[in-house]
């Protein structure tokens, strides 16, 4: 810390002239901006240390998937067995992998991770009808509940991103109610018409006005709640 020669005022190490008198410092008593503070700036490094611990993971659970899809091969080249379980075992294997991908949060955004699963899914069920060299149930059961479930869940994501509450811990499970009042009849009217040829709604109404109940009830707790109990939540659930 340097002091003008003229008037005393107290200095900035790296003034050139005080602002006071305009009084031009020596040069020999300025000292460089530029020169290292006894505190480095502090940085963050968990974004960094997140993603190798991520990338670490996903290489080791790869690794041990191709290894037993490997052996599986093997097995089955040697054994040659009447049933299908290793085909459905490999098929599983590589489903994991793509989960485990879209799980661990290459893909940053949530409606997009719910198209992936969709996706995935679709691919899952198919390759399993198709074993047998039949296709079925994936197409008359699968095919429309994936398609359907994956509609919602991407506009619900996108939704609660939209929305005032995001921050607010308690609505997270009220979006997850209102998700699924609205896939439960859908889900039961495609097991009726595959079953009974016939629209038949009877404990999807019952769990999706159950599901709606609740929705409202917490969100209405919610607003009721005093501020210091919220708080204490937020605290609680570090939200």
């Amino acid at each position: 810390m340097a002091f003008c020669s003229k008037c005393g005022v107290k200095l900035e190490d790296h003034v050139l002239a005080c602002p006071l008198c305009q009084y031009r410092i020596p040069d020999d008593l300025v000292q460089n901006e530029a020169i290292k503070k006894a505190f480095p700036e502090a940085s963050n490094s968990h974004a960094r240390q997140s993603y190798a611990t991520k990338n670490k993971i996903f290489y080791i659970y790869f690794m041990i998937s191709i290894a037993a899809m490997s052996i599986l091969i093997v097995l089955h080249s040697l054994i040659r067995p009447t049933h299908r379980i290793f085909q459905y075992a490999v098929i599983c294997i590589i489903a994991s992998v793509i989960v485990l991908f879209l799980l661990l949060g290459y893909i940053k955004r949530v409606h997009r991770i719910f198209l992936g699963l969709g996706l995935m899914t679709l691919f899952l069920t198919s390759m399993l009808d198709s074993i047998d060299a039949k296709m079925t149930w994936s197409l008359t059961y699968a095919l429309p509940i994936i398609i359907f479930s994956t509609a919602v869940a991407m506009i619900v994501a996108k939704q609660y991103a939209k929305s005032a509450h995001t921050n607010h811990f308690i609505f997270i499970p009220v979006y997850i109610c209102v998700t699924l009042a609205i896939l439960l009849p859908f889900i039961e009217v495609v097991i009726a018409l595959n079953i009974i040829h016939e629209i038949q709604l009877t404990w999807s109404l019952i769990s999706t006005i159950s599901l709606l109940a609740f929705s409202g009830i917490v969100a209405g707790l919610y607003y009721q709640m005093p501020e210091y109990i919220k708080e204490r939540l937020i605290r609680l659930f570090h939200v």
